[in-house]
């Protein structure tokens, strides 16, 4: 303290005391401490509360991403997928999730506008949507309407997921404050079209192996989720085709009988060249296999059109010929390209007026399978006979659609065939086809070579390899497809490879398979909010 001070004190008849100034300073460096410590404890646990939100919302955001990666086409597990990817990463939380169809308002009138359902999602109930009726909210954009799961075949394009979380304080408990919460956090996740008209314009062609390793009941609902597959989609703007895995020729006015062939009644010896006859893709493209038209409200499936008809009446192998993956591939990858006679063409011209100028239209090959390949078209020995190996071209642009590789004995081995298989699809994905692959039974568990071997390949493996990438990222199988929920977490990672450990979840697979083709997910701003 300086003089000046010192001599003021003295005035006043006060003794100035070093002993006293030290304990001044004492007292104030003290306070100073606590309002430190206090500021410090306090922007560690505001800091940390941030940072849990920030987390909490990377959570809510994924969630509302894997639940949405299932739709349209399976609201039921569109719910399943977002708690479990929440529980994934933390076991203690569990979201609030709800579904719905966002499609476009009329704008300044703020009510749902026409066109949208069922072309793009379908919400279930009255039919009649209404801004501010049943939970219906609109502006002058977009308009939101709720699921209703109970109804007739609904149609979800967005999942919502909410969710907030109280934080355990470490300081603040001291001054009486034990706890922070993060507040609400919402996220909207929307699959499709999501408010805009967008065709979606494909040209489809789904391949069924109905290979006598299928029991009854799973070749059933294989079919069944075929069919409805076909309800999800829109027929102004897509066109499908049906093969089959062996190969089908018309009986009795359905395209996909197994093609049969002049055997002995023992079944052990067929004629030369037997397994060749037929065809894989025996039918052409359909755009009639819904009723309605383009903006009806409702539409049903179209029992009378030849694609409907042609997955319902499809039998069961009886032949012993081998799960051919190849020769089909290839057929169907012909077919989509024009380079095999079909409809598709004059089809295709017709659609062009309906589609915004620079459209491109996606072409896509659905396989599914339960077996190991084999490539027994080739299998110069009893029971399979065949000599001619003069259509033994992998080229799809070559005009024949039985793959081989010259070799006749050796072909019949699974590691050829899983490397014919792979030869065509790589071609097809570089002509511009996207190949969706989807694995049931055997070809979930057995290798390449039919054996234990570890020298060969999964066929799972092998399928999603030859499945198209995602932004350049392979599909991969990396779940056990025996467990129906580990195949839950196959199927909602977003790639194109899909499997089933049931034959109910096989049903549902296409239609999960061409949602994820068609689009993908995206973050939307909800009405109202």
């Amino acid at each position: 303290m300086n003089s000046t001070m010192k001599k003021t004190f003295e005035a006043w008849g006060l003794r100035w005391s070093r002993t006293k100034e030290r304990g001044a300073t004492a007292i104030v460096i003290a306070l100073t401490m606590v309002i430190i410590m206090g500021a410090a404890a306090l922007s560690f646990d505001s800091a940390n509360l941030a940072l849990q939100r920030q987390s909490l919302r990377n959570l809510i955001d994924a969630s509302a991403q894997a639940g949405a990666s299932w739709l349209p086409g399976d609201p039921a597990s569109a719910v399943a997928a977002a708690i479990e990817y929440a529980h994934r990463y933390d076991p203690s939380f569990t979201p609030t999730t709800s579904l719905w169809c966002v499609v476009g308002s009329t704008g300044a009138t703020q009510q749902v506008a026409a066109g949208f359902i069922p072309a793009t999602c379908n919400p279930g109930g009255s039919g009649t949507y209404t801004n501010g009726v049943n939970g219906v909210i609109c502006d002058t954009i977009l308009c939101a309407i709720p699921c209703v799961l109970t109804g007739t075949n609904p149609r979800c394009n967005t999942m919502k997921v909410d969710g907030q979380k109280d934080v355990p304080f470490y300081f603040a408990p001291a001054i009486g404050i034990p706890k922070g919460d993060t507040g609400a956090v919402t996220s909207v996740s929307c699959k499709g079209s999501c408010g805009t008209l967008l065709p979606n314009a494909m040209d489809v062609a789904i391949i069924a192996d109905r290979t006598n390793s299928l029991d009854a009941t799973v070749f059933s609902q294989m079919k069944t989720g075929i069919t409805d597959t076909l309800s999800t989609m829109t027929p102004e703007y897509q066109f499908v085709t049906i093969g089959t895995i062996h190969k089908s020729q018309p009986i009795s006015g359905c395209d996909t009988n197994e093609a049969t062939v002049n055997a002995p009644a023992n079944g052990k010896t067929y004629t030369d060249g037997a397994a060749r006859t037929g065809s894989w893709m025996p039918a052409d493209f359909s755009n009639n296999y819904l009723n309605g038209t383009l903006g009806s409200v409702s539409r049903s499936l179209n029992t009378s059109s030849t694609l409907v008809k042609d997955v319902n009446c499809m039998n069961q192998a009886t032949q012993p010929w081998g799960t051919h993956l190849a020769a089909p591939l290839k057929s169907a990858a012909r077919k989509l390209l024009g380079y095999d006679t079909s409809s598709l063409s004059t089809m295709s011209a017709a659609r062009l007026p309906l589609l915004p100028a620079g459209t491109v239209v996606k072409k896509a090959i659905i396989m599914e399978t339960d077996g190991v390949p084999e490539e027994t078209i080739a299998y110069n020995t009893s029971p399979y006979k065949a000599t001619d190996q003069s259509k033994g071209y992998l080229d799809i642009t070559k005009d024949a659609s039985d793959p081989t590789s010259g070799n006749p004995n050796k072909n019949v081995g699974g590691d050829t065939g899983c490397a014919n298989l792979l030869t065509v699809a790589n071609q097809a994905k570089v002509l511009g086809i996207t190949v969706i692959m989807i694995g049931y039974g055997d070809a979930n568990t057995a290798r390449c070579n039919g054996s234990t071997s570890t020298s060969s390949s999964y066929v799972k493996d092998v399928l999603a390899a030859a499945a198209s990438p995602v932004n350049g990222v392979a599909s991969t199988a990396n779940q056990d497809c025996t467990d129906p929920n580990k195949a839950a977490i196959e199927n909602s990672d977003g790639d194109f490879y899909f499997c089933a450990a049931t034959g109910a979840q096989l049903s549902g697979i296409f239609s999960t398979a061409m949602s994820q083709m068609t689009s993908t997910t995206k973050f939307v701003k909800m009405p109202g909010s």
